[in-house]
């Protein structure tokens, strides 16, 4: 059990996190003003995203933990605007690995790719040539 004392000083942190959280620019709420640090986001390119929910008006930067080697990585603002608006992205996508990991992962899929599309011409060339593996030789 704790002390009162370690409990109102728990309380008290989590009031100064959700505090700060409020504090925080929201680029969901419509705002004239792009706080320092942020980009603008252009409403036109984002037309592509069938929501009924709010478009962000400004991109920040935002940190995130990469899901495979668990690194701490920030994915800037300019990283964000190039995703959502040049690339098409989906609007709530969010990064979750970092650059190193996203290369291991593009390669680990492509060989997976290359492997099922062997097994598959495989198959494929066995049919047509009327093999077929439960057929049995013995007579």
């Amino acid at each position: 059990m704790k002390s009162g004392k370690q409990r109102r000083e728990e309380i008290k942190a989590k009031r100064l996190v959700r505090l700060r959280a409020a504090q925080a620019p929201n680029p969901f709420m419509p705002s004239k003003a792009v706080p320092l640090g942020a980009m603008a986001a252009d409403p036109a390119q984002l037309a592509h995203n069938n929501t009924y929910g709010l478009l962000p008006s400004f991109y920040i930067d935002t940190p995130f933990v990469c899901k495979n080697c668990g690194a701490q990585e920030i994915w800037t603002a300019k990283q964000q605007k190039w995703w959502y608006e040049i690339a098409k992205g989906q609007i709530d996508t969010r990064a979750v690995r970092c650059r190193p990991c996203r290369l291991l992962e593009r390669a680990r899929v492509e060989k997976a790719r290359r492997v099922s599309q062997a097994g598959m011409a495989l198959k494929i060339e066995k049919k047509k040539n009327g093999e077929n593996r439960n057929t049995n030789n013995n007579g």
